[in-house]
């Protein structure tokens, strides 16, 4: 071990012997380098390493975030377009039963109050009645479902 050059007494630092491999202090343990922290960390990589990644987090928040938001955009829309599908056969299946004990605009006017549709058309022809409801909400296309009942015997 060196001597300490102010009191001459030996230093518990880590030597270098003449043959190159570096030697612990007694007690088994290194200790860090003059001038302060050591600048290997556990598994050989270097502080600088982590130094250099400290903006990725944010980078992949501010491109992660905005497709999180579009896709659920998406399946929002695509869960709001299935209830108008849901709607619109509901309005004609009422459309058609009302207008086998009612008139045509009273099964008319079910439909519109059942589903919200926008057009409503009813068809009677040999002992059936035939509803049909279009519902058109942006920024869907329209959805159209008839719906037929057998008018009385």
């Amino acid at each position: 071990m060196p001597l300490h050059a102010a009191n001459g007494a030996r230093s518990p630092r880590a030597t270098s012997p003449p043959g190159g491999r570096a030697t612990s202090p007694p007690g088994g343990r290194a200790t860090s380098p003059p001038g302060g922290r050591g600048t290997r960390t556990r598994g050989g990589r270097g502080r600088s390493s982590i130094r250099g990644q400290a903006g990725s987090a944010t980078v992949e928040f501010a491109l992660g975030l905005p497709s999180l938001v579009v896709v659920l955009a998406f399946a929002l829309s695509a869960v709001a377009w299935a209830l108008d599908i849901e709607s619109a056969q509901r309005g004609a299946a009422e459309a058609a039963r009302a207008a086998i004990v009612e008139s045509d605009a009273a099964a008319v006017a079910v439909a519109t109050r059942a589903s919200g549709a926008n057009d409503v058309s009813i068809a009677r022809s040999e002992g059936f009645v035939t509803a049909c409801v279009t519902v058109t909400r942006a920024p869907w296309p329209a959805v159209a479902r008839c719906a037929t009942a057998r008018d009385r015997p």
